[in-house]
């Protein structure tokens, strides 16, 4: 049982990292990624024993903040990717972490902002002109992949969760 929850812990990480690159690369999150940290979240409760208070509290939370991220979704602030991902994140972090995780998602989400406005203020390199996703990141007025931004976010407080105790028990 003990591997199964590893595998099942292991998904948040793999899949966090995987939306992020394919947000930078694409400027999309196909709702497979917030589906799967859903899905994942899901039978790690179930086989853990989380304990239905806090499994309803981490729900609440992830319900709250795809609501939240679906009002600046349409104010046109975030993608609907973004949002999904942001309340999949959510609920794994609980409680306990979701704050840490928003504060820093904004912080990296600016710095990502900057960056994203100083890259499309030069010219684009000969070597990326060819390139797809070089061409699309540095439009002028396309968005800022914020996939990064909060999969930074939930990789650094990812290890002061409940599930990342998993890994410390092998």
């Amino acid at each position: 049982m003990l591997i199964v929850a590893l595998l099942l812990t292991a998904v948040f990480p793999v899949v966090v990292t995987v939306a992020a690159c394919y947000d930078l690369l694409t400027m999309q999150i196909p709702n497979r990624f917030p589906a799967a940290l859903a899905v994942a979240f899901l039978a790690l409760a179930l086989i853990s024993g989380l304990p239905l208070a806090a499994f309803g509290l981490n729900l609440l939370i992830g319900l709250g903040l795809l609501a939240g991220t679906f009002a600046l979704f349409a104010f046109g602030f975030l993608g609907g990717g973004d949002a999904k991902l942001a309340a999949a994140i959510a609920l794994w972090l609980g409680l306990e972490q979701t704050l840490p995780f928003l504060i820093l998602t904004a912080l990296y989400g600016g710095a990502l902002s900057l960056a994203v406005l100083g890259f499309r203020s030069l010219p684009l390199p000969g070597f990326l002109l060819g390139w797809p996703p070089a061409l699309r990141l540095h439009e002028k007025g396309a968005g800022v992949p914020y996939g990064v931004a909060l999969a930074a976010a939930a990789l650094v407080v990812f290890p002061e969760t409940r599930w990342f105790a998993i890994f410390a028990q092998m």
